[in-house]
């Protein structure tokens, strides 16, 4: 059982955030279970009978085999039951808060987790997930902080926000306004502010990556930042593509390499077409399955109950559409080297401690000469694992709490918190 005191709210912050408990109706859960049992699944053909585990030659997304067996376990209570996660999920504190972003006035309703401290000297963390996950990724690491640590010694504030426009948290101007990474940003940059944190440290992969550069870059209560991968254009890697790297990290970018031609597919047809695929994945939980799926099951080894927590996390709370707006920034630069502005850049962080863990499947890598020569004034650490990739909190809690909690260590001395 996690201890109570870690909801307990640090007296006298400026914000006022609400205490949350997540519970869906036992109506939605009945559709999806229906939807799932009455779902149509493609016929046979070259492309729906072969997938990935044939060879990367056939990497064309899920199988018609992997989405029924998928289907199937996703309906088995016995397999998946829902209402045990969700009464776990809750064990740990939640809230939402409003806060309004101060270069439009938009209002955004966010959701976050959080762990807080009785330590008056706790140094405040902000972790911001990608897609297709969301803050479930966190919930491995926020359990090793509960067992190894009370409120009265946790070092940190942890807050894990779903990111603006991500499973519980919305905003004022959804239907009006397209959102992007510097707004976003700003309304990260406002809850931490709400809660009392006007000096606090930033972490975050795949679309918190950019989020991360964002707050490193353009806010100044962002005091450090730690990245488990880099969101790069094709002219900054090639800017660097003479410098040595080594036998494992070669290995890495040329995965990477590989991903940019034959594994874009998703961020082309998100970033061009978001109303098309997002009418499409949300008309049935299956077709949902089935594009967020295979994207999963290709790459990474994480296990079949989490693909399926995590598409029932976007199915349940309708967010698939929402969160599409990242790709509508990201896609040109990263593909075409074009509306960099866009794709905010962790080069542009130069005046603040920085740190990088590399896990050896990741594509979306970066070499450490890459970052010596990017930053040879701060960058403060740097570390390899042996195993792990793109979703390094959900696959490698202990070592992804590892490095946040050693990183600190090293910048607490460096930064003003």
């Amino acid at each position: 059982m996690v201890h109570s005191g870690f909801g307990v709210v640090p007296h006298g912050i400026p914000g006022t955030p609400v205490p949350f408990n997540f519970h869906i109706p036992q109506a939605d859960i009945h559709q999806l279970t229906s939807l799932v049992k009455n779902g149509v699944i493609a016929a046979p053909s070259f492309y729906t009978t072969h997938n990935f585990t044939d060879g990367p030659e056939y990497a064309f997304g899920a199988s018609r085999d992997w989405l029924a067996d998928a289907a199937k376990a996703w309906v088995d209570p016995k397999y998946f039951d829902w209402r045990a996660m969700e009464k776990h999920w809750n064990s740990f504190p939640q809230f939402t808060i409003n806060v309004t972003g101060p270069s439009d006035g938009q209002v955004f309703d966010l959701h976050f987790g959080a762990l807080f401290s009785r330590k008056p000297d706790a140094i405040p963390i902000i972790f911001s997930h990608g897609w297709p996950s969301s803050w479930l990724d966190f919930i491995p690491m926020l359990e090793l902080l509960t067992t190894k640590y009370t409120p009265e010694t946790l070092p940190y504030h942890i807050i894990t926000p779903s990111i603006p426009d991500y499973g519980l948290s919305t905003r004022s101007n959804l239907t009006t306004t397209e959102l992007n990474f510097y707004t976003a940003a700003e309304a990260l940059n406002e809850l931490m502010k709400a809660l009392g944190f006007d000096a606090y440290v930033a972490q975050g992969g795949d679309v918190g990556s950019a989020l991360t550069a964002t707050l490193g870059a353009k806010h100044d209560e962002c005091k450090a930042v730690l990245f488990n991968n880099f969101i790069l254009t094709p002219s900054e890697i090639a800017s660097v593509a003479d410098l040595p790297v080594t036998p494992g990290e070669n290995a890495s970018i040329a995965a990477g390499t590989a991903f940019r031609y034959s594994g874009v597919g998703y961020m082309l047809e998100q970033g061009t077409k978001p109303g098309a695929i997002a009418l499409v994945s949300e008309s049935n939980p299956l077709a949902m399955l089935g594009w967020i799926g295979s994207l999963y099951a290709e790459g990474t080894p994480l296990p079949l109950t989490d693909i399926l927590k995590q598409v029932s996390w976007y199915w349940y709370t309708k967010s698939y559409g929402r969160g599409l707006w990242a790709y509508r920034a990201a896609w040109a630069s990263v593909i075409r080297d074009d509306d960099a502005d866009k794709n905010p850049t962790p080069l542009a962080i130069t005046n603040k401690p920085l740190g990088y863990s590399r896990y050896p499947f990741e594509v979306l890598v970066a070499a450490k000469s890459w970052l010596d020569h990017w930053f040879p004034d701060n960058l403060v650490f740097y570390r390899e694992h042996p195993e792990g990739g793109h979703f390094a909190a959900a696959e490698q809690p202990v070592a992804f709490l590892q490095d946040i909690e050693d990183f600190v260590a090293v910048v607490k001395a460096k930064a003003q918190f």
